[in-house]
């Protein structure tokens, strides 16, 4: 079969290259933040091709060495007491502030929980958090 060089000189044409298909946003972004699992920062505010720092943490670790937390361990506390929320309000106030001063002082934009983003360069900020308290 044969197509007339007409033909094929449209087509070619029309097609855009791969780099402006890029630019306009025909491809998806390989990178995949889940926003459930940010822990510090604004998801919104992060724009993979600005490159900003993102830190990833096992939130399960960090509130195991919370001392409000391991009095409820200890003490076997129950859950839905008075005394549980009072000791959970203080582990999570301790949590919230050690991710911020750890994000403040290392210029992180998030700090995610470990598997919260993919296809973007992380670091683990769990035993800086953990020796911060």
């Amino acid at each position: 079969m044969k197509v007339p060089l007409l033909v094929l000189f449209a087509a070619f044409f029309a097609v855009p290259s791969l780099a402006s298909a890029r630019d306009s946003g025909l491809f998806l972004p390989s990178v995949q933040l889940d926003h459930a699992l940010v822990r510090h920062g604004n998801p919104a505010d992060f724009d993979a091709s600005k490159s900003p720092k993102v830190a990833t943490v096992r939130s399960k670790e960090v509130y195991k060495a919370i001392p409000a937390y391991q009095t409820i361990q200890k003490e076997k506390v129950q859950k839905g007491t008075a005394r549980y929320t009072q000791l959970m309000q203080a582990a999570t106030k301790t949590f919230r502030r050690a991710l911020k001063a750890s994000a403040d002082k290392g210029g992180y934009l998030l700090i995610v929980e470990e598997g919260g983003i993919s296809g973007y360069t992380t670091t683990d900020l769990t035993a800086g958090i953990i020796r911060s308290l």
